[in-house]
């Protein structure tokens, strides 16, 4: 085995390491990257849109043929919302990248689509109907949650990859 000590063979050839520099162009390539994970503003809406979707068919207890077509088409609609996420970005953040506070968000929302998709199975379960008012509320609530949750959990994120708290994004392949 061959060992090397001394200096890097190209030592000569560069500039001394600044670590000021190297921490100042760390700080630039988080800045750049959390600047580059500004989620377009039709995101959040779009998603709640297909939440609300998926909540108001399970509560209204629609017959099973609707309800897989909504199902369906819901899915795909995520499926391009995700793809076009990247595209815009050039990035794609998962649970690995989030930081304490957007861990928090994303909790917050977890739960609430837990609790607001559970109440709306009620009719698939048992022998009682929601009102009509009532899946609509429950649409309109897991709509406006996805939009507000949706975007403190981004906001967050920025901060924390800004500020070195959450792993980098990984960029799109």
């Amino acid at each position: 085995m061959e060992t090397h000590s001394g200096p890097h063979p190209d030592a000569d050839s560069r500039e001394p390491y600044d670590p000021r520099e190297a921490l100042a162009d760390a700080e630039a390539t988080r800045a750049a990257v959390a600047d580059r994970l500004i989620t377009p503003w039709w995101y959040h809406p779009a998603l709640g849109a297909i939440m609300g979707a998926i909540v108001l068919v399970m509560a209204l207890d629609l017959n099973v043929f609707v309800r897989l077509v909504v199902a369906i088409v819901c899915a795909a609609g995520i499926g391009l919302l995700v793809g076009t996420y990247q595209r815009v970005t050039g990035l794609w953040v998962d649970v690995r990248n989030l930081g304490s506070t957007s861990v928090r968000w994303w909790g917050a929302y977890l739960v609430m689509v837990v609790v607001l998709v559970g109440v709306a199975m009620v009719p698939s379960l048992t022998n009682w109907q929601i009102p009509a008012w009532v899946a609509v509320l429950l649409a309109v609530l897991i709509f406006v949650g996805t939009i507000i949750l949706g975007r403190q959990m981004d906001e967050a994120l920025r901060a924390e990859i800004r500020s070195g708290a959450a792993p980098t994004p990984r960029a799109k392949r």
